[in-house]
C-alpha cells in the first residue's frame, strides 16, 4: 500500500475530489503556485492514500458497488445511449450542446425524492467549488462547463454532514475519488446519493491556461470576475469579463485558444486518464461530435444511461417534450469522443512508460483496457519529454514561447488535426470509405 500522498504532490497528478480531505481532517486542497493546480497540502498517511485516485482506481470494485450484478463492456455499463437536444431554445443555446443537465436537474428536484443537487458553484473571479441547489429558481444559474482546475472537496463535505438524498453533478475523476472514499472508509454515505450526472470529460486544465489565454488577448487574469466556458450555440466561445471589458474567444478556430488549451496545460493525470466516458455515473451526457450533428444550429448532446431507472428518465422526459430523443448505438460514443480517448489507447501506454521509469502514475485499468489499441513505448517516450519541456516554459510564464512554438514547428499537427476534423465531420470519409455507418436522418430531423 501507497504510504501517503507525497508522490502525488510531487508529480501534479491531485485532481481536487478531495477524498483526501474526508479520510484525514488536518488535509486540506491548496493551489500550486507553480503547477497553478490543486494538491495536498502535505503527505499525510496511508489512510488519505488508499482512497486517491490519483494513486489508483479500482474499477472493478467500484463497478460492483455501483451497478451491483451489471456486466459492464468496453464502455462501461451501459443500458442504452441516445442524442438528445432539450426543446427549451435558452437552455440549448447557453449550454452550446443539448441543455439536458438542467433539464435533469430541475427533473429530480420536481420529483420530491431528493434533497438538493451538489454542483458546481461560482464563488466569484475564477474560483468555483461544491455546492448545493435545493430550489428549482437556481438551477439555470448554475455555471456550465467548467474545465480549468477546481477544488471540489466540498461534495464529500456535504455528503457527510447533511442528511437527506442528492443528486450529484461530476466529472470522472471527482467520481472515483467520491466512491472510492465511500466504499473503502464510509460506506454508509452511498445511501446519500440518489442519481449521479457525470460528463463525458473533455480534460481539466491547470490555471496556465487561463493566463495564457488572458495574456493573449490583452486580459488581467487577476482582474476576471467570472470566466465561462461555453454558452452561444455549437461549440460556444470563451468569455473572459472583467470590470472594464469582456473578451470573447472561439473555441474552435482562434489560434491563440489552441495554444492555451494545447494539451501540455492539462493536469498531469489527464493524460493517463482511461475514463473520459465516466464509468461510474448513472446517467452522462456530453457533446455529440458527429458527422451527423455537425449542422445543429444549437447543440446535440450524446446521452449514456446505466440504470433502468435513468433509462426512464429519459423515456419520461422526452414525454412530456422537456427534451427531444433518439436512440443510437455504443459505436456512436467511439465515435464522438474518439477511439483513442474512449478505450485509452495512448493513456494505458503512458501509464506503462511512467511505470517503466519508475515515476508516479495512476494505476487504473478500466472495462475498456482490452479494446485498447497501445499507442507504441516510443511514443509515449516522445510525449513525455515533449511535455516536460512545455511544462517548464508554463511553470516560468513564458507563454509566448509556446505560441511561436505552436505557430512553427507545431504547426504542420495543428493543420492535420483541422484537416482530419474537415474529412471526417465533413466530408464523411469514414461512411464514403465504408469503415462506419453514420446515424440517419430520420434520427437526426427531430433537432434544431
Amino acid at each position: 500500500m501507497t504510504q501517503d500522498l507525497q508522490g502525488v504532490i510531487d508529480s501534479g497528478m491531485c485532481i481536487g475530489c478531495g477524498a483526501c480531505t474526508a479520510a484525514d481532517s488536518t488535509v486540506s486542497l491548496t493551489l500550486d503556485t507553480t503547477r497553478l493546480s490543486y494538491r495536498p497540502s502535505h503527505a499525510s498517511t496511508a489512510r488519505a492514500a488508499s482512497v486517491c485516485p490519483a494513486i489508483a482506481v479500482d474499477f472493478d470494485h467500484l463497478q460492483a458497488q455501483v451497478f451491483p450484478g451489471a456486466e459492464p463492456g468496453p464502455h462501461g455499463v451501459v443500458e442504452a445511449v441516445f442524442l438528445a437536444q432539450s426543446t427549451s431554445v435558452e437552455r440549448n443555446t447557453a449550454a452550446s450542446s443539448g441543455g439536458l443537465i438542467k433539464e435533469l436537474l430541475l427533473h429530480y428536484l420536481a420529483s420530491g425524492e431528493v434533497d438538493g443537487i451538489i454542483s458546481l458553484s461560482h464563488d466569484g473571479g475564477t474560483d468555483f467549488s461544491a455546492g448545493l441547489v435545493t430550489d428549482a429558481a437556481d438551477v439555470d444559474a448554475l455555471p456550465g462547463s467548467i474545465y480549468h482546475a477546481v477544488p471540489f472537496d466540498g461534495a464529500l463535505r456535504i455528503l457527510r454532514e447533511r442528511p437527506g438524498r442528492y443528486v450529484l453533478v461530476a466529472i470522472p475523476c471527482q467520481l472515483e475519488g467520491i466512491y472510492s472514499y465511500i466504499h473503502t472508509l464510509e460506506p454508509a454515505l452511498a445511501d446519500r446519493i440518489h442519481t449521479t450526472i457525470g460528463l463525458l470529460c473533455g480534460w481539466q486544465y491547470t490555471h496556465h491556461a487561463l493566463r495564457a489565454i488572458s495574456l493573449f488577448k490583452g486580459v488581467d487574469p487577476d482582474a476576471l470576475t467570472d470566466v465561462s466556458w461555453r454558452g452561444g450555440g455549437p461549440v460556444g466561445r470563451l468569455r473572459l469579463p472583467t470590470p472594464d471589458k469582456t473578451v470573447s474567444v472561439s473555441r474552435r478556430v482562434d489560434f491563440s485558444y489552441q495554444v492555451a488549451f494545447d494539451r501540455s496545460f492539462n493536469i498531469p493525470r489527464c493524460h493517463l486518464c482511461v475514463n473520459h466516458s465516466n464509468f461510474l455515473a448513472d446517467i452522462v451526457v456530453g457533446d455529440a461530435w458527429l458527422p451527423s450533428t455537425v449542422y445543429t444550429t444549437t447543440g446535440i448532446s450524446l446521452l449514456i444511461t446505466r440504470t433502468d431507472a435513468t433509462r426512464a428518465v429519459v423515456a419520461e422526459l422526452t414525454a412530456a417534450g422537456r427534451i427531444q430523443s433518439t436512440d443510437v448505438s455504443v459505436d456512436e460514443i467511439t465515435e464522438s469522443q474518439t477511439r483513442r480517448v474512449v478505450f485509452g489507447d495512448f493513456a494505458y501506454a503512458y501509464q506503462a512508460y511512467l511505470a517503466a521509469e519508475g515515476l508516479p502514475y495512476p494505476a487504473m485499468t478500466g472495462p475498456n483496457r482490452e479494446a485498447a489499441r497501445l499507442h507504441t513505448p516510443e511514443q509515449a517516450a516522445a510525449f513525455h519529454g515533449e511535455l516536460q519541456h512545455k511544462l517548464a516554459l508554463q511553470a516560468a510564464g513564458r507563454y509566448r514561447a509556446l505560441w511561436w512554438r505552436k505557430a512553427t514547428r507545431e504547426f504542420p499537427r495543428l493543420a492535420k488535426r483541422y484537416l482530419d476534423w474537415f474529412l471526417v465531420r465533413i466530408v464523411r470519409i469514414k461512411s464514403l470509405t465504408g469503415r462506419r455507418s453514420e446515424v440517419s436522418a430520420d434520427k437526426i430531423r427531430i433537432f434544431r
